[in-house]
């Protein structure tokens, strides 16, 4: 009897220490926070981890799958890269593993707001003087950075002189006419063809969305044409880059979200 009390004992303290101890990594409040930057936030669980986080513009992944420590992730410099629109992001706790995945609401972000990021990355100001000209183009050393006349974009390199052709602002490529105007849209450059995001200007490099046409572009911001893979699918570009839906290229059968399929 005794023995079979102690047996019980034994077997109540260990359903209890599991009970207990048992981790909870369930996470929630995927929400944004979009006051200087563009911040992905949640909620952490009772029991410590990593998480996972996946930006989304519309139903298109941007970027990678993030690791991070925190219960945030700053996604300022993905959603400047790739302009204005609706973004929404997946989070779940590396412990827990995707089943506890949960979704933010959908956030627009306007060209405004990208070209206040924007300018935010560079470190400039924007010129509010006093004066009655509202399209000052002064040379001055102090007011390097990015800055808008008319509502055309200039950048004012740290020699005072403005940036022409190509010149790459913090890891990003744009393109300025002669008179140091940034440049957006499709250009042609060295009978080369290339493309500048409307709202930002930057270059793209992945794919990008245009005039609801996905295009994929290299590091070079040359677009690719015929059969790619990426992240072990396989897609097919036509002789204008762009990606072909629901059809059939070369006897292979290509699905609605432009996917070859067996």
């Amino acid at each position: 009897m005794k023995k079979l009390i102690l047996t019980l004992a034994m077997l109540f303290s260990l359903l209890m220490s599991i009970t207990v101890f048992a981790a909870d990594y369930t996470i929630g409040g995927a929400s944004w926070d979009t006051g200087d930057k563009a911040y992905a936030t949640w909620d952490e669980p009772e029991d410590k981890t990593r998480y996972k986080v996946q930006l989304y513009k519309g139903n298109k992944k941007i970027g990678s799958n993030n690791s991070t420590p925190n219960d945030k992730y700053d996604f300022t410099k993905l959603i400047t890269e790739n302009g204005a629109g609706n973004y929404h992001f997946v989070v779940y706790p590396l412990k827990g593993g995707p089943d506890m995945s949960v979704s933010s609401p959908a956030e627009y972000f306007d060209i405004d707001t990208i070209n206040e990021y924007k300018r935010s990355r560079s470190g400039s100001t924007s010129n509010n003087n006093s004066s009655n000209n509202s399209s000052t183009t002064t040379n001055s050393s102090g007011n390097n950075g990015w800055y808008q006349t008319n509502g055309t974009w200039h950048y004012r390199k740290p020699d005072g002189t403005h940036a022409t052709n190509w010149y790459l602002v913090n890891n990003l490529w744009y393109f300025f006419d002669a008179n140091g105007n940034m440049m957006t849209g499709w250009i042609e450059n060295n009978g080369y063809r290339y493309y500048l995001n409307p709202q930002s200007g930057a270059m793209p490099v992945g794919w990008e969305l245009i005039n609801n046409k996905w295009y994929y572009f290299e590091e070079s911001g040359l677009f690719k044409k015929g059969w790619i893979e990426y992240k072990g699918l396989w897609y097919y570009l036509d002789a204008n880059g762009e990606m072909v839906t629901n059809t059939t290229i070369d006897g292979f059968n290509i699905n609605q979200d432009g996917v070859w399929v067996q």
